[in-house]
């Protein structure tokens, strides 16, 4: 009895300890965690979708063009209010952003006059689901108190990716007409998220 219950402890531990390395948080300012983050996505082999409320980090702004640019897919879901259609950075970086990248860069923004978008998040090729208080600006990184928590759930991976793909639909994608920025209905966008679900890896089959 008493080794039956050694050999539990000892599988609950081993168990405990693998959640635990499922589950990472940092915190920001700190530049060696923004560099953390920063590699993560260096290192997308496939795809990265991302709901953002705002962005307007230069590095992860190039980071995204590269990767776009590379073969990578990114899928972008951003907050856009009133105030902001007319704002010359909001503009500067969806143009940033799309023609860079040729367009390979695909956004939707939310325009809901009191909705806003929930916390910001991100899956990185179908392995790891970031959550996090930080925008990609900045002052997110630089000057704000922020958390980002790194989650290898497969399940939690999964569940948030359907949730981006529920959320692609709702929101108004952002293309060009005429040198402007346009907002047209999704319908419009061309696009159809097709992503195939494995135990080992999420594979992007589009």
């Amino acid at each position: 009895m008493n080794n039956q219950l050694f050999t539990y402890g000892k599988n609950s531990i081993r168990k405990h300890n693998l959640e635990k390395r499922k589950l990472q948080t940092i915190f920001f300012p700190n530049k060696w965690n923004f560099h953390y983050f920063f590699n993560l996505m260096k290192d997308c082999q496939q795809f990265i979708i991302a709901c953002v409320s705002e962005i307007d980090h230069s590095w992860i702004i190039k980071l995204l063009v590269l990767l776009a640019n590379g073969g990578r897919k990114i899928y972008l879901i951003m907050d856009c209010k009133e105030n902001q259609k007319n704002d010359e950075q909001f503009q500067a970086v969806i143009c940033e952003l799309l023609i860079e990248s040729q367009f390979r860069i695909k956004i939707v923004v939310n325009t809901k006059k009191y909705e806003n978008l929930p916390t910001n998040f991100c899956v990185i090729d179908g392995k790891v689901l970031i959550t996090t208080s930080a925008n990609w600006t900045i002052n997110s990184f630089n000057k704000s108190h922020e958390w980002m928590m790194l989650d290898k759930k497969y399940d939690n991976i999964v569940e948030m990716i359907e949730i981006f793909e529920q959320m692609w639909n709702q929101f108004k994608f952002v293309t060009f007409i005429n040198e402007d920025i346009a907002l047209l209905d999704n319908e419009d966008s061309q696009f159809q998220s097709v992503f195939t679900y494995q135990l080992d890896c999420i594979v992007d089959t589009l």
